[in-house]
């Protein structure tokens, strides 16, 4: 796990670059730029009435299954060995696959009851006319042309660097998919996205300087002022009912597609943390 000395968020950055190499910062803010780029046309899309709440959840689940599929098709250009990491066996993913989407299925069957949202799915299921009124088109093209952009990228580093093979459009997927699964439950991404974010904010603000957050009241009091603005936020969400949700549901993907895309800079951060904070501690 690393040196006695060794930081255990240091050590453990380190591990995750050697599976996924370090393609510098211009990658990630891209990735951003394209991330917000996007939810800002599918906002417009929403403030002008042509995307409703059922819209954007089968929007995000076509454009988690698209970017799935060109992540998956990006593999078949390059060598096995090249792969980030070997497929594993069917009898290990399968109960997986089966969990998520009996998830997903059971969860939004719900969703689109507290949301009024079964006439706009079922209208979706039986007629193309219906995406092209909700102007679902658009964002999808959006997302297949930033997918595009990134694939052709993504095998420039690789004829330049050799393997790993690393995919961007990979992180825009789980992006997506977590919003799908999160956003199974009402109003939860976005507290998750309040508390996640405002938490770490406290940490980092605390460790530049240089205070111990679990000795330092201060820090105590930001975070309790973090959760009760999540819950001011919810609430606030909830009393505007099916507009709240699908404002929550919007900033809660924005949200995680940020937070994935920002992951290697993250890593990047904590790998140069100094070996004194959190050291791992020998059991013997």
């Amino acid at each position: 796990m690393g040196e006695p000395n060794e930081s255990l968020t240091a050590a453990d950055s380190r591990a995750w670059f050697k599976r996924f190499p370090d393609q510098g910062k211009v990658p990630i803010v891209l990735n951003m730029i394209a991330a917000l780029f996007g939810n800002a046309i599918i906002f417009l899309l929403v403030l002008d009435g042509y995307l409703r709440a059922a819209h954007l959840i089968v929007l995000v689940a076509a454009e988690t299954l698209l970017l799935l599929i060109m992540s998956r098709a990006q593999l078949l250009l390059v060598p096995q060995r090249d792969w980030p990491e070997q497929p594993k066996p069917w009898s290990e993913r399968w109960p997986i696959l089966a969990f998520g989407v009996f998830w997903i299925c059971g969860a939004y069957s719900i969703t689109l009851l507290f949301i009024n949202g079964w006439g706009d799915l079922l209208e979706l299921i039986r007629s193309r006319e219906a995406w092209i009124a909700a102007w679902l088109h658009i964002p999808l093209a959006c997302t297949l042309l930033i997918a595009l952009v990134q694939a052709l990228a993504d095998y420039r580093h690789y004829r330049l660097h050799g393997g790993p093979f690393v995919s961007s459009i990979l992180p825009d997927a789980l992006g997506r998919l977590l919003t799908l699964i999160l956003g199974g439950i009402p109003f939860a991404m976005p507290f998750f996205a309040v508390t996640f974010g405002g938490f770490k904010a406290v940490e980092y603000v605390a460790r530049k300087a240089r205070i111990e957050p679990a000795l330092a009241a201060v820090v105590s009091v930001a975070m309790l002022v973090v959760a009760y603005v999540a819950f001011a936020l919810v609430e606030l969400l909830i009393r505007h009912g099916v507009a709240g949700w699908l404002i929550g549901f919007l900033l809660a993907k924005l949200a995680a597609e940020m937070a994935i895309a920002a992951i290697p800079l993250a890593m990047s951060e904590a790998a140069k943390e100094p070996a004194q904070a959190r050291v791992v501690q020998d059991p013997s």
